[in-house]
């Protein structure tokens, strides 16, 4: 497997320095296109066009998609290097989408203001005690029977040097409080890149929730 820069190890990680100081074509998380799982859930009508939220939007790929097949897209990033290049992109397709700097966890979204979010490589990145909060956030803004759409690094991928594996029983046992959790299937980003898990999960009505 080839070597990854040393900038693209997880700790201390610059994310305003590598949007400023690399090409899009050359950061490994970077895909021009959307990945060809989410364009089929568009494309066969199982996310509908809605009140969107993506997660770790990055260069704004997944959001600039979004908003392309008719979704209200709010979209987030730590960097505000990637918030800048994001909006470039935005704005040359002429595609609206609100993008917001900042980090989820500490960013006020109001309650149940999303019919679904889109997570694309966000929590892989969250400190494992904070993984709890994570999932409580998303419940806490994405609308009741809302989607969540998961895609992170698997506990199958052999490289060091990037965000946290997760395992499916990771991702069951962090999210089954509040979701459907459904199938995980394994993925690979870009279609050729790193191995992860991509899973489509229903917020549960307060009814079907075990105590």
């Amino acid at each position: 497997m080839e070597e990854k820069p040393e900038w693209f190890k997880r700790e201390d990680r610059d994310w305003d320095k590598i949007y400023s100081e690399y090409n899009l074509v050359d950061i490994p998380w970077h895909s021009e296109r959307p990945d060809k799982e989410l364009i089929e859930l568009i494309e066969q009508g199982i996310i509908k066009p809605s009140l969107t939220l993506d997660v770790g939007c990055g260069s704004g790929t997944d959001a600039i998609y979004l908003a392309s097949k008719g979704s209200i897209v709010t979209a987030i990033d730590i960097s505000s290097e990637a918030i800048k290049i994001a909006e470039e992109r935005a704005k040359s397709v002429r595609v609206k989408v609100n993008f917001i700097v900042g980090n989820f966890l500490e960013l006020e979204l109001g309650k149940e203001c999303f019919d679904f979010i889109n997570d694309r490589g966000c929590f892989h990145h969250i400190n494992p005690l904070e993984r709890e909060d994570f999932a409580g956030k998303i419940n806490k803004v994405l609308k009741s029977n809302g989607l969540y759409y998961l895609r992170c690094w698997s506990d199958k991928e052999k490289s060091d040097k990037g965000p946290y594996k997760i395992s499916k029983d990771i991702i069951k046992s962090i999210f089954s409080k509040y979701f459907d959790v459904g199938e995980i299937k394994d993925f690979r980003f870009s279609g050729k890149g790193e191995r992860g898990y991509a899973c489509l999960m229903r917020k549960m009505e307060p009814a079907e929730r075990s105590e």
